[in-house]
């Protein structure tokens, strides 16, 4: 998704609406924190620049990455640096684990979602995004992307209780997804309009982002309701639970 400077000047109810990458994950993330009280242990693994640390501030948040996804990134306000297949907590520490785009950049996801059942308590939610459409990204660290049907597997082979598995949207946001990615391929330092004149160039550079990242990414965001089956979508939002004592002798 191109993040041009001129984003930032749009009103935000239409920003948020042609961020569809972003825009369902968030709101869902938000509900579901301002859900959790005070007394809430949270680990959200795979923090990365804490981006959602805001989210759940009222909480006993702690914040862990490894630290190598993106070289750009400041790591300056994790609470800890640790591989995720070998935590540094005990078991049943944490009330939810916070598990967002995470899971494409593990080579061995099943032994990372062991680890975060291991550290949640009985009972304890885990809060899981994935992307099920997306271009490589943070290489070398990508390695898979997530149907809701593969989730539900790793989810219940490493002992976790799918409750919510959503589709982040259907095929126009997906479509309009790619829309947005057009200009930067076509008008990118290697893009096929690289050898243009200059002033062609921008001409055109500027049509493609006011047709491709604002006009037509506003009319898609309208038109997603029609996609009822939701296959192609961008990934999925997830909710599951380690089983409390009871809920596990009864499986």
């Amino acid at each position: 998704m191109a993040t041009e400077s001129w984003r930032r000047h749009l009103p935000v109810w239409v920003r948020e609406r042609i961020e569809v990458n972003t825009f369902l994950m968030n709101r869902l993330l938000a509900e579901t924190a301002r859900q959790l009280p005070a007394s809430t242990r949270v680990l959200d693994a795979g923090a990365g620049e804490g981006r959602f640390s805001a989210l759940f501030s009222h909480t006993q948040y702690v914040g862990v990455d490894l630290a190598v996804g993106d070289s750009t990134w400041n790591y300056s306000g994790l609470d800890a640096i640790n591989t995720l297949d070998h935590l540094c907590f005990a078991d049943n520490t944490f009330d939810v684990a916070v598990f967002t785009q995470v899971m494409e950049h593990l080579p061995e996801p099943s032994a990372v979602l062991a680890e975060l059942q291991r550290v949640l308590r009985p009972g304890g939610l885990l809060i899981l995004v994935a992307p099920q459409s997306w271009h490589a990204h943070q290489i070398p660290h990508d390695f898979y992307r997530y149907t809701a049907y593969g989730i539900r597997y790793l989810l219940e082979k490493n002992g976790l209780i799918p409750e919510k598995i959503q589709p982040l949207g259907g095929y126009f946001w997906y479509l309009s997804f790619q829309l947005q990615l057009l200009p930067y391929w076509t008008f990118s330092r290697n893009g096929a309009a690289k050898h243009l004149p200059g002033p062609l160039r921008l001409a055109l550079k500027t049509a493609a982002v006011a047709i491709f990242e604002l006009c037509l990414p506003l009319l898609l965001f309208y038109l997603d309701p029609i996609d009822q089956v939701q296959e192609a979508t961008l990934g999925h939002f997830c909710l599951a639970r380690k089983p409390d004592d009871a809920g596990a002798a009864s499986r």
